[in-house]
């Protein structure tokens, strides 16, 4: 399960910065992407193989929750996707390692939960790690800087809203943790869709139509689409499989396979000084989520 999460990761990440390279038009390809997902899912629930989800009143809290989890999806894609855009996928995902210092402030901002100091404190590494890595980034990007600091904190919203709509105690069984994706993938769509043609148009259209390979960049922007979604409907299946200190080793090792893999195919030169700060960064998330599971382990005894 490992392996597949970790192949369709990197696959992803390679493919979809390759369709980028011929196609620069991030905006649009995020959202053809977030509809390739709901279409998969769509068929995934008509054809039996997920229950048909019954979604709560939009005006209710699980809907705003659902609603504002949606939403972030869709912004939190879209920033990813031009941030990979703009620069190498190697500095993208050395960013992206910071997601957990916007989760635990974006945990004490909707939730009012205030963890252990030395949660907070595990957090020091993965700060520093990341801003010696992008200092001495040889191919910084502020374009990509931002918009991967952009997208770790609508993710983190995102993951924020989704554990209160998990959570809650008038939630149908039938919106299980995938289909919560599912749904929140269709919704995203439509925002993805809205910003796409207001800011881009149909520019990606006609750099598709206009190519000598557009078939092959057609199957690649559907693969890409496809593998993106498929990569999370596998997480999920992995967390029910393994314990949460697993899953923390595992996520963490799946930021340094895509980081190695994307220098090897794309050959991006990375500094000495860039490539211990990566280490130190995604070493730090390792100890955070250990550390966030030690305390809370702690409070629920």
């Amino acid at each position: 399960m490992f392996l597949l999460w970790y192949m369709l990761n990197v696959y992803y990440n390679i493919v979809n910065k390759k369709v980028l390279n011929v196609v620069p038009a991030p905006i649009t390809i995020s959202a053809v992407q977030l509809l390739i997902g709901s279409i998969y899912w769509s068929l995934t629930v008509l054809v039996g193989l997920k229950p048909k989800p019954k979604l709560p009143c939009p005006v209710h809290r699980d809907g705003l929750n659902i609603g504002a989890a949606a939403f972030s999806h869709s912004i939190g894609q879209t920033l990813t996707v031009v941030s990979l855009g703009a620069g190498a996928v190697s500095f993208t995902h050395i960013v992206k390692a910071l997601e957990p210092f916007f989760s635990a402030m974006a945990s004490i901002f909707f939730t009012k939960k205030v963890m252990h100091p030395n949660v907070y404190l595990s957090l020091i590494p993965v700060v520093g790690g990341v801003g010696l890595a992008c200092l001495k980034e040889l191919s910084y990007s502020h374009v990509a800087f931002f918009a991967a600091l952009g997208s770790n904190l609508f993710f983190a919203i995102r993951a924020v809203k989704s554990k209160q709509v998990m959570q809650s105690e008038k939630l149908d069984k039938t919106i299980t943790p995938s289909n919560l994706f599912g749904i929140q993938t269709c919704l995203a769509t439509v925002v993805g869709l809205a910003f796409a043609l207001t800011m881009e148009g149909l520019k990606a259209v006609s750099i598709v139509t206009s190519s000598e390979n557009s078939k092959a960049l057609m199957r690649a922007i559907f693969l890409s689409g496809l593998f993106h979604y498929l990569n999370n409907e596998v997480m999920y299946m992995t967390l029910g499989q393994v314990d949460a200190v697993t899953l923390a080793v595992g996520n963490t090792m799946k930021r340094v396979f895509i980081i190695v893999a994307s220098v090897i195919v794309f050959g991006n030169q990375v500094s000495t000084e860039s490539a211990i700060g990566s280490a130190v960064g995604i070493g730090g998330v390792l100890l955070y989520s250990l550390t966030k599971m030690k305390y809370e382990k702690l409070e629920r005894k």
